[in-house]
């Protein structure tokens, strides 16, 4: 397993300290589940796709470009480099 850091907001922040102070097991049980499984599995996503990846598709890239340019320009077509 892989180190990951995670960001806490305010609110949360607070629901920690409740639940230490109220020493609330169940509540944490419950933080645990609601906030931090979730934090950690999008933290262990893939954020890049190596070109070996089986999920990889040809041209994956240029699709990807076009939309981008797209939203930016209001046009399609092939990507200038």
């Amino acid at each position: 397993m892989k180190t990951i850091a995670i960001s806490l907001g305010e609110e949360e922040i607070i629901r920690i300290n409740r639940i230490l102070v109220d020493q609330d097991r169940d509540e944490a049980l419950a933080f645990i589940r609601d906030v931090l499984e979730k934090k950690v599995k999008e933290a262990d996503l893939p954020h890049c796709v190596p070109v070996f990846e089986s999920s990889y598709r040809p041209n994956q890239a240029h699709h990807i470009i076009n939309k981008e340019m797209d939203k930016n320009s209001g046009k399609s077509g092939e990507p200038s480099y």
